[in-house]
C-alpha cells in the first residue's frame, strides 16, 4: 500500500494541476456474464467495494474542464447456482479520467457533467467455490488491460478560496461484445476534497 500511494503522488506531482482531488465511495458492481449461447444467466448478483481515486483536474476554459488520476476499485459479485454460493472479490488498479462541462449556481455550488474512461488492471483477485478460493490470476477473463466507459455527475461546494468538497456518482462499463465475455458494470458514489492551487 506504501508503494501505491507513492507512485500516486509522483504522478500526480508530476503534471501541472490546477485542483488536486481525492476521493473515497462505494463501488456497486454487476458482473454481465454471456455465455457461449449468447445467454446471460441471472445467477451473478451485484456485489460492493472500495473506490479510491487520487488526480488532478483543470479548466478548459471558464465553462469546460477536464481531469486525469489514478484509481482504486474492487469489483466483487456473488451468486449461487443449485444452491452451492460463491463469490469474486478482486482488486484493480490504474487510470481514470473525464471531461465536460460545469455549471456553477449560487451560494458557490457547481454541477459537472463528464463523460468518462478509464484503463485498468487486476492486481488481485479470488473467486470462493466450494469453500476454497481459486486465484484469477490465470483467468482471461480478469487479467489483462480493462477498458472502461461511461459518464460521472458530481455536485461541487466552495468552501474557502483554495479548498472544495463534492459528491459524485459515475458508471462504467467494459462494453465488451461476443459470446463467451463479462463485462464490469460498476456504479460508484463517492465523497471527495479538492484542493486548489494556483
Amino acid at each position: 500500500m506504501k508503494r501505491i500511494t507513492l507512485l500516486l503522488l509522483f504522478v500526480v506531482s508530476s503534471v501541472s494541476a490546477q485542483t488536486w482531488n481525492l476521493s473515497v465511495g462505494a463501488n456497486t458492481t454487476n458482473f454481465v456474464y454471456t455465455d457461449s449461447q449468447g445467454i446471460n444467466p441471472t445467477y451473478l448478483k451485484p456485489g460492493t467495494g472500495l473506490n479510491m481515486t487520487l488526480g488532478y483536474e483543470k479548466a478548459m476554459s471558464r465553462r469546460f474542464q477536464y481531469d486525469l488520476g489514478l484509481a482504486y476499485s474492487q469489483y466483487n459479485a456473488v451468486g449461487d447456482v443449485q444452491n452451492i454460493p460463491f463469490s469474486y472479490l478482486t482488486d484493480f488498479l490504474g487510470l481514470s479520467g473525464g471531461i465536460g462541462p460545469k455549471l456553477e449556481f449560487k451560494k458557490d455550488f457547481t454541477l459537472m457533467l463528464k463523460a468518462r474512461g478509464a484503463l485498468q488492471t487486476m492486481v488481485n483477485g479470488n473467486q470462493f467455490l466450494q469453500n476454497h478460493y481459486v486465484d484469477l490470476a490465470e483467468d482471461d477473463q480478469f487479467t489483462g488491460l480493462k477498458y472502461l466507459v461511461g459518464f460521472s455527475l458530481e455536485l461541487e461546494k466552495k468552501v474557502n478560496q483554495n479548498t472544495f468538497v463534492f459528491a459524485q456518482y459515475q458508471h462504467l462499463d467494459t462494453i465488451q461484445f461476443g459470446t463467451s465475455t463479462l463485462n464490469f458494470v460498476p456504479s460508484t458514489f463517492s465523497f471527495g476534497i479538492k484542493l486548489q492551487s494556483k
